[in-house]
């Protein structure tokens, strides 16, 4: 995207339909040259989240937003581009004149709820917007253009409309005193709903005393012939489940809506059901203006249940004095429950029993002595058999003392650097700001640590940066500092993998902080609100910075008890997505708890692995509509319940309460003796403490079988999320979280085995501050031995990278919604292996080819579905693409493989090359097209029904042109006489533009014949060129030598080629220039060239010269008459006689047009 048209940035499938468009021969031009207001229009609509349309110049050409895109339903993305009056047919007649008063007037429009009779999913659909009409007005203050703001409000019209009607069979059903009444009252109600219910029908049945005539109500229009619902009533009657009836279509006399249209569809409901004494059912019509869905459905259905209620209130009001006796007799039930005299003696017994052991296990710990080892060589047997880099550099020259193999790895030296100074062995640190870091530790004795240290070292033969977390602490010794304890971590590939995800996350925040709904994404186990838009804290009644980075249960506590925690978990745990349309919601606010209702969808977010990592929540407050529909259904609930006897059954309580028996196990273990050479390992085991205590990763020493944490410096303790408290404590007791997982079986076997063992991006579950909290580590165990080889500890060495590994997983998250957003697009996918066949669609591209969603499809399968006449057409398309690397695009029709439906489609693509996985494959887009195919048949006859209307006339008008003319001629009428021939001259133009329609309209239906012969192309050039020249005397035609050429061909249709490229070559070039007609063989095969000396065509026109209805645009071309259909037709003639027709031109120097064809 070039900067002039910056404008079509973003905008989702429909922006990136406009920048894919073919704007060139589109009245608006292409966009670079679209005026500034329609640009800053644009771009405001393509990234609103609101559904906008824009409407430019006097053809309202529609264009439009991601947002506003459901609103044309199955017209998108035909509609893209089109006029208004073609974009909306159907009710253009009636939003005409606004249109105008706005782009004429400057008026401005707003129209809430308006009623749009629209027909965009296949029929004539009952709707309802909310929308603004405001001018776009240019610099010079003219209006260009129409701003539209639409919200489509058809569900909320609708939905109060049946509430409307709801509510009124609600407050009826306590009204009625009889049978007869009631009656009445529900016709009275049905014959205000011709909206919802065009007709209606009830009858009764059931134990009621009631005259069979005085049964059944209907609607004025419900026919007398009623056949056709007899066996859906029989079913309902025996079922007391709803019927749906499609067959209207079969009566003879239709029953029409009050929109005059006829019905097509009915829903036959039971009025009630159990042990009620009025039954029946209710035969409801639909309306042809809505689709019947489950709102319909749940609608109809209440409206049953209502006239029910009516019906069976009015059967049982005389009986409800004896009712309210019968429920005068439930007595309450006074059941008391005996107080439980359970005492708690033996329960603190047991307490206190327990106690008393923890304190004597307390001393028994608090008094065993640490197992010690040698110091000095404990000291080095640490340092170099730790997995961090690490050194010791002594004296002011920093002389390397005590260093381990990562170290050397990590500075690429060998070990023949023990005793040289620091800045001999690594001399590219001089000048750079760790030296003086050293230096200042060696002066000092104050301790330095740097996170991500910028440091320059020369690796593998050249300098880099590289990023390092250090820590360079003094070596003390009788007192005095000797020297550095350094400990370097290389964390380079992090930092620069965080500063790579940070524009990722920035991406995706805006993402979710645009959305036009309630959207959030949660972040782990715990569901920490990574990010949450403003739609979301508004539901909540809180702000952003109140609940971002925080967890859901501790922004709102009160979801305890309800079924979200649990839903959440079943979505991590199972990656299942999971939605409901609607769920109670219990909300805390100031005033109190509020019960709101939510229609909200779960989608698990996953790692590159597979896991789940968190969870995208998005959901919308349906809290008004479903109260409405609560309060509605209210009255028929406590209705129901008034039939139901309460029955309380007081369970009996076992207070019985067990003995605990509590047997203390003897655990007094025999202690070794552990006390060797106390006194020279403790200044030993001090320094190494000292070392190791504030490096900055994390250390700690677990010893014997038991797995007793003996040593753990503070970064180990952070992340454990614990304290000095848990040290000399066992492990599994330390971090009670472990069991279940694999990293105590792993420690006790590298303590049995002495193997090493380690691990990458592990995941780990601990506990931290409360919470168990998901993590991952790098980490490696490694055994400590003694002078005998034998295991007494492992050392514990941890690189915590949970926020790299949360940080990859959201940039392939973002990655996924991408794909997502694709697949979303109404747009069919294929992809071709060339090599190995592989062969895979998209669903859509299932869809239009006629298959199941779950059928298996090869490559095989999607051509057997193209018609015979074009199979081979398209798999020499699809060859030659692969062959010579060009893009694919090509239309067809398919015929659906199950379903037998004609579509027509345009398919794309290209070959492509995977330079790191070595596959060459060829995938593309399908687009459905057959609306758009079905418009280029319709045009296709209306030019070939007038064309052939034309014809007839015109015949009759040259015929007489020729009668006066022999009589002008007879009567020596000089002014008549060439009158007339300037009118044959006319007569013979529209003659041959006739002509070109009738052959285009011909061609485009496949009817237009060939009459194949054997003849001399040099005489029918020569000819053609003869009778060109008598009709013109403004240019001058030259034949060039040409010799006899025999071909094969319709000699008449080569003379209209001939005569259509001569004509242009006329049209095109100025008065009295030379138009030069030359005939040869070439390349085995018979070429024609005519040259003018015209105005030329730039390079860019000359591949669509031969494209139908392609005239080149330009100031010169404007005052040229023409369709833009010669040069077609000729192609179209040419290519169908196996030949070729080109041209060759360059602006203001001429052109050259050449056909060949095959020779006899």
């Amino acid at each position: 995207m070039n900067d002039s048209t910056t404008f079509l940035h973003g905008g989702g499938q429909t922006g990136k339909l406009l920048r894919s468009t073919d704007w060139s021969n589109h009245p608006l031009g292409m966009p670079d040259a679209w005026p500034e207001s329609l640009k800053q229009a644009i771009s405001i609509s393509l990234n609103s989240g609101f559904p906008i349309a824009i409407y430019w110049g006097p053809q309202f050409i529609l264009l439009y937003n991601d947002a506003y895109s459901s609103i044309p339903g199955d017209k998108h993305p035909w509609t893209l581009g089109k006029p208004g009056a073609v974009a909306w047919a159907e009710i253009w007649d009636g939003l005409n004149s606004e249109f105008e008063g706005v782009l004429y007037k400057g008026q401005s429009i707003r129209k809430p709820d308006a009623l749009l009779l629209m027909h965009r999913y296949g029929y004539t659909e009952e709707c309802y917007f909310d929308y603004t009409l405001s001018p776009i007005i240019n610099e010079e203050g003219v209006v260009e253009g129409i701003f539209n703001a639409v919200i489509e409000t058809t569900y909320k019209v609708i939905n109060d409309r049946r509430n409307k009607i709801l509510q009124s069979l609600q407050h009826a059903v306590n009204i009625a005193h009889d049978m007869q009444e009631s009656l009445a009252l529900v016709q009275q109600i049905l014959n205000t709903c011709s909206s919802d219910i065009p007709f209606y029908k009830l009858q009764l049945s059931g134990n009621i005393n009631v005259p069979e005539a005085e049964q059944s109500v209907k609607s004025i229009n419900m026919p007398l012939n009623q056949q056709v619902f007899d066996a859906a009533v029989e079913k309902v009657i025996i079922s007391s489940n709803p019927e749906h009836i499609e067959n209207l279509e079969v009566l003879a006399v239709p029953i029409l809506s009050e929109w005059n249209e006829a019905c097509r569809e009915a829903y036959v409901v039971p009025i009630s059901g159990g042990e009620a004494n009025v039954k029946g059912s209710l035969v409801l019509g639909v309306s042809p203006r809505k689709k019947l869905d489950s709102d319909y459905e749940h609608f109809l259905a209440s409206v049953g249940n209502y006239a029910g209620i009516i019906l069976n209130n009015g059967y049982n009001f005389s009986l409800s004095t004896a009712l309210q006796r019968e429920q005068a007799l439930n007595e309450e039930l006074a059941a008391a429950n005996e107080e439980l005299g359970a005492t708690n003696d033996e329960l603190h017994k047991s307490q206190q029993n327990l106690a008393d052991l923890n304190d004597e296990l307390e001393d028994r710990i608090s008094s065993r002595t640490l197992a010690l080892s040698e110091s000095e060589s404990r000291f080095r047997q640490l340092v170099e058999q730790s997995a961090v880099a690490m050194l010791v550099l002594r004296g002011p020259q920093l002389l390397f003392d005590i260093f381990n193999q990562p170290m050397l790895d990590m500075i690429d030296r060998t070990a023949d650097v023990k005793g040289k100074p620091l800045l001999e062995v690594i001399p590219e640190l001089i000048g750079q700001s760790i030296v003086d870091k050293l230096n200042e530790v060696l002066k000092t004795g104050i301790e330095w640590k740097g996170h991500e240290q910028p440091v320059v070292l020369k690796r593998n033969g050249q300098q880099s940066r590289g990023f390092f977390n250090v820590s360079y602490r003094p070596l003390y010794e009788n007192g005095e500092i000797k020297g550095i304890v350094q400990s370097a971590v290389d964390v380079t590939a992090q930092v620069e993998a965080r500063k790579a995800i940070e524009q990722s996350e920035h991406s995706l925040r805006n993402l979710v902080m645009s959305a036009h709904y309630a959207l959030m994404i949660l972040r782990g186990r715990d569901w920490v609100i990574d990010v949450a838009n403003q739609q979301l804290v508004k539901l909540w009644g809180k702000s952003i910075e109140e609940v971002t980075g925080k967890r859901l249960l501790d922004v709102l506590p009160e979801l305890e008890g309800q079924p979200f925690p649990e839903l959440l978990t079943r979505v991590y745990n199972t990656g299942t997505s999971y939605g409901q349309e609607e769920e109670a919601f219990l909300l805390d606010t100031p005033q109190g708890a509020v019960k709101k209702y939510v229609s909200f969808y779960y989608d698990p977010v996953f790692d590159g692995d597979g896991n789940v990592t968190g969870i995208i929540v998005a959901a919308e407050d349906i809290t008004e509509t479903v109260e409405n529909r609560l309060l509605l259904e209210k009255s028929y609930s406590e209705q129901q319940s008034l039939n139901e006897e309460l029955t309380a059954t007081n369970e009996e309580v076992a207070a019985a309460n067990e003995e605990l028996v509590t047997t203390n196990e003897e655990l007094a273990h025999t202690q070794e003796n552990l006390q060797r050479t106390i006194a020279q390992l403790a200044e030993s085991e001090a320094r190494i403490r000292y070392m190791v205590a504030d490096a900055p990763v994390a250390i700690g020493i677990i010893t014997g079988q038991d797995l007793i944490v003996e040593a753990a410096n503070n970064k180990l303790l952070e992340v454990w999320g614990k304290d000095k408290a848990i040290l000399n404590l066992p492990l599994h007791i330390a971090l009670p979280e472990l069991e279940g997982q694999a990293y105590i079986e792993l420690l006790q076997n590298v303590y049995e085995s002495g193997v090493p063992y380690s691990g990458d991006e592990a995941k780990v579950l601990l506990v931290r501050g409360g919470v168990l909290e998901e993590c991952y580590f790098n980490y490696v165990y490694h055994p400590i031995k003694d002078n005998n080889g034998n295991t007494f500890s492992i050392m514990v060495v941890a690189n915590e990278i949970t926020e790299q590994v949360r940080a990859r997983n959201t940039v392939e998250q973002a990655e996924e919604m991408l794909r997502l957003s694709v697949e979303a697009a109404r747009v069919g996918t294929w992809y071709l292996d060339i090599n190995s066949r592989e062969f895979r669609v998209s669903g859509r591209m299932k869809e239009l080819f006629g298959f199941y969603a779950d059928d298996v499809v090869d490559y095989a399968d999607a051509v057997n579905c193209i018609p015979d006449e074009h199979r081979a057409l398209v798999e020499k398309a699809v060859a030659k693409a692969i062959a010579d690397g060009e893009v694919y695009n090509i239309e067809h029709p398919v015929i659906g493989h199950h379903d037998k439906k004609i579509r027509w489609i345009r398919a794309s693509g290209r070959l492509n090359d995977d330079n790191k996985s070595g596959v060459t494959y060829f995938s593309g887009v399908i687009i459905d097209i057959t609306e758009q195919k079905q418009d280029e048949q319709r045009k296709n006859d209306f030019i070939g029904m007038v064309s052939h209307e034309l014809k007839t006339p015109l015949t009759s008008l040259s015929a007489y042109v020729q009668m006066l003319h022999a009589k002008a001629r007879n009567s020596s009428d000089s002014f008549t006489t060439n009158a007339l021939d300037k009118v044959t001259i006319q007569v013979r133009k529209m003659t041959t533009m006739i002509n070109g329609f009738l052959n285009v309209s011909r061609l485009e239906s496949g009817k237009i014949h060939l009459d194949k012969q054997i003849f001399d192309l040099a005489t029918l050039v020569h000819d053609m060129v003869e009778e060109t020249q008598l009709t013109t005397s403004s240019h001058s035609i030259s034949l060039l030598q040409c010799d006899s050429l025999n071909v094969n061909a319709d000699k008449e249709k080569i003379g209209t080629v001939i005569s259509n490229l001569l004509s242009n070559a006329i049209k095109y070039s100025p008065r009295n220039t030379y138009i030069e007609v030359g005939c040869q063989v070439a390349d085995g095969v018979a070429r024609i060239s005519i040259k003018d000396q015209g105005i030329g065509i730039k390079t860019q026109d000359l591949d669509k010269l031969f494209e139908r209805y392609y005239r080149v645009d330009n100031k010169q071309t404007q005052t040229i008459s023409g369709f833009g259909i010669g040069l077609y037709l000729c192609a179209e003639i040419v290519t169908r006689h196996d030949g070729k027709i080109w041209a060759e031109s360059e602006a203001g120097a001429g052109s050259t047009f050449y056909f060949s064809l095959p020779l006899a």
